[in-house]
């Protein structure tokens, strides 16, 4: 069984591609990836399922094709509609000297210094240059900057990022 830990969350399938069995699957910013991709995992009924790539190719900055083996017609991608689509770890290309990949912190912790435990990472807005991230506690959501100079900690394992927010922004 494939557990939380061993999977990043790269977006949501959205709607099929053509006739064929490819499908549009919507991701928060460009992803990076190693170039022997092989499968990718679906939360299918709750349950993380590894399918087979066929072929995987970006379409534009934020929606990538994918086309799992033996899902050949557009009634088949119809199960996978609205399914969140993970990658396997061991697929994320990872490199200490390069920027951080905002869209991989999807799903991960917020905890910042003095107020604790803000929340979890509910989406990406990359839509201007100053990339927020919105994180839900409950019913209540913040915006956080995702600014590398008040993130004093990633840690991969218990997927949360440290933070050290200037005075009075871990209350907005």
């Amino acid at each position: 069984m494939i557990e939380q830990s061993e999977v990043q969350r790269i977006g949501t399938i959205v709607k099929p591609h053509g006739v064929g069995g490819e499908m549009a699957v919507s991701v928060p910013a460009a992803l990076d990836w190693t170039d022997d991709l092989d499968c990718l995992v679906c939360s299918m009924d709750g349950i993380l399922v590894p399918f087979w790539v066929e072929s995987l190719r970006e379409k534009s900055r934020t929606t990538l094709l994918v086309k799992f083996e033996d899902v050949d017609t557009v009634e088949q991608t119809s199960r996978f509609m609205g399914v969140t689509v993970y990658m396997p770890l061991r697929f994320v290309a990872q490199s200490e000297d390069e920027d951080l990949e905002w869209g991989l912190f999807l799903d991960w912790n917020v905890v910042d210094a003095k107020a604790g435990k803000l929340g979890t990472i509910h989406a990406v807005d990359d839509s201007t240059p100053n990339i927020l991230f919105l994180v839900r506690d409950g019913e209540r959501e913040r915006i956080i900057p995702a600014n590398e100079e008040w993130i004093t900690g990633v840690d991969r394992k218990t997927r949360t990022l440290k933070y050290n927010l200037p005075e009075g922004l871990a209350e907005l």
